[in-house]
């Protein structure tokens, strides 16, 4: 899709991206976002992501060759996975990003922005991407996937693969029947893992359930899945939870939006750099984007996002 252009000054543009499956309330966020920037002199360029990430990541390239060195600042506009195709395109560019969650998770922003995410006004959210503080963040790596805020393998990503295409209305509602679908039927696989950290990698080989690697603390609609998760501290948290029965896992389940699953023995939580998932066949997910199967190599890229958040 052709990206869209205003006639304004050429020496600063503004990306702006945005899904195209948007909701009327998103379009016209979208409209109010582009109409501030032309009225501070600056010219925006509209752009809709694609659902295939490749496509997103080419689209974006073309417009950094075709305008080099002028466009400085990009505004993304959806949920957790548009947020997550405009990482790929981005990483790599010197744009600051600031982000207008209008998702149907936002998780990544329960995590990064607390809790006015859910309470700023369309204005307040629009000053703060355009003029907000401009601070890094750590990024995750799956084999050639980024993810800003939670990857999965096993359990989880196989509810994500189940809900490809039918997140709709009431994602939390959709989310917790896959998952409890998926308590039923999934089966633990043996994980082999290879790596520096240690304490991870006693844990290889041992049946697991579901094995996260984590920037930000929530995943799934507001799941606490990583509580010690930090997107500022230049690793990336991990949280492995062994095999058990169906009734413990349904508890767990249950105290996940609380982040109280880390008191159960079958839960072990720490931080990592680096780790190789061997075991082949096994889902994965990132960002709550279905991405594929095992093997995988899993690390953390140190400051690699520069992002807008309030200013202090």
């Amino acid at each position: 899709m052709e990206p869209e252009r205003t006639n304004r000054s050429l020496s600063h543009r503004i990306l702006v991206l945005s899904n195209p499956q948007s909701r009327r309330y998103r379009a016209r966020l979208v409209d109010t976002v582009i109409a501030t920037i032309e009225a501070g002199g600056r010219e925006a360029i509209r752009l809709e992501t694609f659902a295939d990430v490749d496509r997103t990541v080419e689209a974006v390239e073309h417009l950094m060759q075709q305008y080099p060195s002028e466009i400085t600042d990009a505004v993304v506009i959806g949920g957790d996975g548009t947020l997550h195709l405009a990482v790929n395109a981005l990483v790599g560019h010197r744009v600051a990003i600031g982000y207008i969650p209008s998702g149907t998770g936002n998780d990544f922003s329960r995590g990064f922005f607390g809790k006015r995410y859910n309470d700023q006004s369309d204005a307040k959210w629009i000053a703060q991407a355009l003029h907000g503080e401009l601070v890094t963040i750590d990024l995750g790596q799956i084999n050639q996937r980024y993810f800003v805020n939670v990857a999965g393998i096993g359990f989880d990503a196989r509810v994500v693969q189940q809900l490809r295409g039918k997140k709709g209305w009431f994602p939390s509602v959709r989310y917790v029947g896959a998952a409890l679908r998926s308590l039923l039927f999934e089966k633990a696989n043996t994980i082999e893992l290879a790596g520096s950290s240690q304490k991870l990698l006693a844990l290889s080989r041992r049946p697991c359930f579901m094995l996260n690697f984590a920037n930000g603390p929530y995943f799934g609609n507001g799941m606490q899945i990583a509580p010690h998760a930090n997107f500022h501290d230049g690793s990336l948290a991990y949280c492995y939870i062994e095999n058990a029965g169906f009734w413990k896992k349904l508890l767990a389940f249950k105290r996940l939006y609380q982040g109280r699953h880390i008191d159960f023995r079958e839960v072990h939580c720490g931080q990592f750099h680096a780790v190789q998932v061997v075991t082949p066949g096994l889902p994965i997910e990132a960002d709550g984007e279905w991405l594929g199967e095992t093997p995988a190599f899993v690390r953390t890229l140190p400051a690699a996002l520069s992002i807008r958040r309030a200013s202090a």
